[in-house]
């Protein structure tokens, strides 16, 4: 039996479809329905950071989980506060704001991608993230915040 989720047929596409084309693809997110002027603002920040700092230089940020929380919070504030755009790059607070989100979320993800993925025992030199180098000093992860107490 065939399912199209997308077209909501479960016995099969009706016979005059046998010369179209098909793409088993209903169960995968719809991507298209992400609001595409909203996504153009948030590359434009991360554009704007990517020249600024460096394209991955986000994922660097010691304690980063807490700083962009802050920095998401302070673009959110700002917005509430009547302030549009953000005075260093003129581009909206909002979408500085779920920049910020989005790191955070990936981190996570990774975090959590990371904790699932089956540690080989053969070497013990597999990537952490309980510790990060910055500037020569080592900071340590406490739970999920980095604490900067902990150096070496």
């Amino acid at each position: 039996m065939i399912v199209d989720y997308d077209r909501g047929f479960t016995n099969g596409p009706p016979k005059e479809w046998k010369d179209e084309g098909r793409k088993y693809d209903g169960d995968k997110p719809k991507l298209h329905l992400l609001p595409p002027k909203s996504m153009l603002e948030i590359g434009k920040v991360l554009t704007y950071g990517a020249e600024k700092y460096d394209a991955e230089n986000w994922r660097k940020v010691p304690d980063l989980q807490n700083r962009y929380a802050s920095a998401a919070l302070r673009h959110i504030f700002a917005h509430i506060d009547g302030e549009e755009n953000d005075e260093e790059t003129g581009l909206s607070h909002l979408a500085h704001a779920m920049c910020c989100l989005l790191f955070k979320l990936e981190d996570e993800l990774i975090g959590k991608s990371e904790e699932e993925r089956p540690r080989e025992a053969d070497s013990g030199k597999h990537p952490t993230r309980d510790s990060v180098t910055v500037d020569g000093k080592t900071y340590y992860q406490k739970g999920r915040v980095w604490n900067p107490e902990h150096l070496v």
